[in-house]
C-alpha cells in the first residue's frame, strides 16, 4: 500500500476516534449514558523483499464502556430504596396522625373517663352529666377523624398503585420496542450502543418502581419478571399488569394480569409499588381494623353497662353509643366477590368486641364445602357443607355470621371484615343527660331494730339485664325480699319475697365473725333470672334483717359509673388470637398501635438511610466505569487531534514526493 493510503487510514482512525470523544463530552449529562471508546487494529502488512511493510490501521468497533455486575447492584440498590422511600413518606403520616396530641385517641379517652369520675363524685349533677355525654361525642368524632384520615390516605395510595401500573406497563412496552430494534441489529452484527444505553435506563427506571428480575437471551433481547416469576416482558411481547379494586369492598387494591387473571398483588415487592403494596398490608388494614376494635370494644363496654344501671329518672338505662349491630352495619361487614354466582347476603354479627383479633376472614364455597379462612391467622377457623344454615357460630373470635337472604354456588366468595369500619360508624345516640345510668338497679338496706355488729355491702348483679329479664328488678316484680338471719340453723333465710317468684336459695350459710359472700337467683314464671351476689360480715344476732329491694330514687347512687370508669384500666381487649380472651385495655392496646408503627417507621428509616447509601455507592461505581470524565475526554481530545494533524502531515509528504517525481 502507497504511503498516501496508509495516511488516509490513519485520517480516518483519527477521524473516528474524534468524533466519538466529542460523542462522549456531549453527551457527558445525558442520563444512562454509557461512555463509548473507538478499538483500532493494524491492517494486515504486505510481503516484500525487504520484509513485512505496514498496511495502515483501520477501526474494529466501537465500544460501550458497561459492567454487567455494576449496572445489576444499581438496579437492586435503587428498587430496594424506591421500595423503602414509598414506605416510609405514607408510614411517617400515619405516625404523625396517631401519635399526635391533637389528633391521637389517648386524649379524647382520658377527657371521657376524666368526666365520668367527675360525675360519679356527684351523680345528681346535670351540668357533669352533660359533660359525660360531651365527651363521649369527642371520644366518638376521634374515632370518625382517624378513620377518615386514614382512609383518605389509603384513597391516595390506591390511586398511585394504579398510576404505578400504567407507569409499569408503559416501561414494559418500551423496553419490548428496544428489545426489538436491538435483536434486529444484533441479527445484521452490529452492537446499538445508544439503543443499549436506552433500554438500560428504561430498565433501572422500571425497577425502581417495581421488583423485576431480568434474563439477557443470545440475541441481545432481555426478559423481564416480576413477582414470583411471573414474566412481564418477553423479547418483544408484553405482560401487561392491571390494577382493580380487590375483594375487600375496594379497600386495597389488588395487581392482576390479564387474560389470565393471575393475581400478583402478594408476590410483588420491590420498587415504589411494592412498598405501597407492603404500606397496605402492614400498617393501613391493621391499623383500620384496630381502631374499629376499639370503637366496637368501647361502645359495647358503656352499653352493656348502661343496661346495667339506671338512669336519673328510675329507668334501666338506654344505649350511649349506636346500635353496631343494627342490619346496615351487620351487613356493611361483608362483601360479596364481583364473580359470585350465588344471590347469597350475608351479615356479620359482633357477639363480643373483646374477643374480636382485628382479623379480616375469606368465606369460599368450593366442591359442596364451605371455609372461613383467617387471614391473620393463616388458617381455617371454621368449615362445612353447604347449604350453609342460618348461622355461622364462631364465639372464640366474638362473630356470628348469618345468612340473610339467598344461596351460595360453588366458587362464590365473601370477604368479611368485623372491625373495618366501625370507628366510622360509631356514633353518640343518647341526647338526655339525665339517660346515663350512673345507679345501680339493686340496693340492700339495715333494719333499725338489728341487735348484731353486721355490715352488708351494696348488691351487685351479675347476670346481664336483659329485655327478658329486666321486669324482675322493679318494686313490682322480684323485689323487695329481706334477708333474716335464723341463730339456730347459723343462716340468713330468705323472706317476704314477692307471689310468683322463687328466690333461691332459700337459706344462705353464715360463718359469723368472717366476711360471707353470698350468691342469690331470682327467677320469675317465665324461667327468666336475675343472678345477686352481695358481702355480709360480722356477728349477727337472732333476727338480724336485711332488705334486699330496688334501687328507686337512687340517683345518688354513683356505682354503676364507677363501673364505667373502671372500664379505663380493665382487659376489655383481646391483644392477640393467640390469648384466650381480654388481657389489655382500651388505652394500653392504642399504645401499642402507636408504638409498633413507630417502630416501623424508624426502622423503616434507617433501611432508608442504608439503602439510599448503597444506591450512591452503587451509581459512583458506575459513574467510574461508563460515566465521561470530562479531563479525560479533552486528553483524548488533544491526542487524537495531534494523531489527525500528523496523518495529514504524512498526506502532504507523499505529495511532495509524488510532484518531485513528476518534475524528474
Amino acid at each position: 500500500m502507497s504511503l498516501l493510503n496508509i495516511a488516509l487510514t490513519g485520517l480516518g482512525v483519527a477521524q473516528t476516534s474524534l468524533t466519538t470523544t466529542s460523542n462522549n463530552i456531549t453527551n457527558a449529562n445525558t442520563e444512562g449514558y454509557s461512555r463509548q471508546r473507538t478499538e483500532q487494529a493494524t491492517r494486515p502488512s504486505e510481503f516484500t523483499g525487504g520484509g513485512y511493510i505496514g498496511n495502515g490501521a483501520y477501526i474494529v468497533g466501537i465500544d460501550r464502556i458497561y459492567n454487567d455486575f455494576i449496572n445489576e447492584e444499581l438496579r437492586l440498590a435503587g428498587q430496594e430504596l424506591k421500595e423503602n422511600e414509598a414506605y416510609l413518606s405514607q408510614a411517617e403520616q400515619m405516625d404523625s396522625l396517631l401519635a399526635s396530641t391533637s389528633t391521637s385517641l389517648t386524649s379524647s379517652l382520658e377527657r371521657f373517663f376524666g368526666a365520668l369520675s367527675t360525675a360519679a363524685e356527684d351523680p345528681q349533677s346535670n351540668a357533669a352529666r352533660q359533660l359525660v355525654l360531651s365527651e363521649a361525642s369527642s371520644v366518638a368524632n376521634r374515632y370518625n377523624v382517624l378513620y377518615q384520615e386514614t382512609v383518605e390516605q389509603n384513597s391516595y395510595v390506591n390511586a398511585q398503585i394504579k398510576t404505578l401500573t400504567e407507569e409499569i406497563n408503559h416501561l414494559a412496552i418500551t423496553v419490548a420496542s428496544l428489545n426489538d430494534a436491538i435483536g434486529s441489529a444484533f441479527s445484521n452484527g452490529r452492537q446499538p450502543n445508544e439503543l443499549l444505553d436506552q433500554r438500560e435506563l428504561a430498565i433501572r427506571d422500571l425497577s425502581e418502581l417495581v421488583g423485576i428480575t431480568t434474563a439477557e437471551q443470545s440475541n441481545g433481547e432481555i426478559n423481564i419478571f416480576v413477582g414470583s416469576g411471573q414474566a412481564l416482558v418477553v423479547g418483544v411481547e408484553v405482560s401487561e399488569m392491571s390494577a382493580q379494586a380487590s375483594l375487600d369492598a375496594g379497600f386495597q387494591t389488588a395487581i392482576y394480569q390479564p387474560p389470565s387473571g393471575t393475581d400478583l398483588t402478594t408476590v410483588i415487592g420491590g420498587g415504589e409499588l411494592g412498598g405501597l403494596l407492603a404500606y397496605q398490608k402492614d400498617l393501613v388494614l391493621p391499623v383500620l381494623n384496630e381502631l374499629g376494635r376499639l370503637a366496637l370494644v368501647t361502645a359495647q363496654s358503656i352499653n352493656d353497662l348502661q343496661a346495667q344501671g339506671l338512669d336519673a329518672e328510675g329507668n334501666f338505662g338506654e344505649i350511649v353509643f349506636g346500635d353496631f349491630n343494627d342490619g346496615f352495619n351487620m351487613r356493611s361487614r361483608s362483601t360479596p366477590d364481583n364473580d359470585n354466582t350465588g344471590n347469597a347476603i350475608f351479615q356479620v354479627e359482633i357477639t363480643d368486641a373483646g374477643m374480636l383479633t382485628g382479623s379480616d376472614y375469606t368465606l369460599r364455597v368450593n366442591g359442596g364445602n364451605y371455609e372461613v379462612f383467617s387471614i391473620s391467622q393463616n388458617q381455617a377457623v371454621a368449615s362445612g357443607t353447604t347449604p350453609i344454615g342460618g348461622t355461622i357460630s364462631l364465639p372464640d373470635l366474638g362473630i356470628d355470621i348469618h345468612v340473610e337472604s339467598g344461596a351460595v354456588q360453588d366458587g362464590d366468595a365473601f370477604y368479611l371484615s368485623p372491625s373495618r369500619r366501625a370507628a366510622d360508624q360509631i356514633e353518640v345516640v343518647l341526647n338526655e343527660p339525665a339517660q346515663l345510668a350512673f345507679s345501680a338497679p339493686v340496693r340492700a338496706t339495715t333494719s333499725l331494730n338489728n341487735r348484731g355488729d353486721t355490715n352488708i355491702t351494696q348488691p351487685t348483679v351479675t347476670s346481664t339485664i336483659n329485655d327478658n329479664n329486666q321486669s324482675i328488678i322493679s318494686s313490682s316484680g322480684g323485689f323487695p325480699f329481706d334477708l333474716v338471719y335464723d341463730e339456730s340453723a347459723g343462716a340468713w333465710q330468705v323472706t317476704n319475697g314477692p307471689a310468683g317468684f322463687i328466690i333461691t336459695p332459700a337459706s344462705a350459710a353464715f360463718d359469723s365473725g368472717m366476711t360471707n359472700s353470698l350468691s342469690f337467683t331470682v327467677t320469675d314464671g317465665s324461667g327468666n333470672s336475675v343472678d345477686l351476689e352481695l358481702q355480709i360480715s360480722g356477728r349477727p344476732q337472732n333476727g338480724d334483717n336485711f332488705t334486699v329491694e330496688f334501687n328507686e330514687d337512687g340517683v345518688a347512687d354513683n356505682r354503676n359509673a364507677l363501673k364505667m370508669i373502671e372500664i379505663q384500666t380493665a382487659d376489655v381487649v383481646r391483644g392477640s388470637a393467640g390469648v384466650n380472651g381480654p388481657n389489655q385495655s382500651l388505652l394500653d392496646t392504642y399504645g401499642q398501635i402507636v408504638e409498633e408503627i413507630g417502630v416501623v417507621t424508624a426502622t423503616k428509616k434507617i433501611d432508608t438511610e442504608a439503602y439510599k447509601a448503597l444506591y450512591d455507592q452503587a451509581y459512583n461505581a458506575r459513574e467510574e466505569v461508563s460515566g465521561v470524565s470530562l479531563d479525560e475526554e479533552a486528553a483524548n481530545l488533544i491526542k487524537f487531534e495531534q494523531a489527525y494533524n500528523a496523518a495529514t502531515q504524512v498526506i502532504s509528504v507523499a505529495r511532495d514526493l509524488f510532484d518531485r517525481i513528476l518534475q524528474i
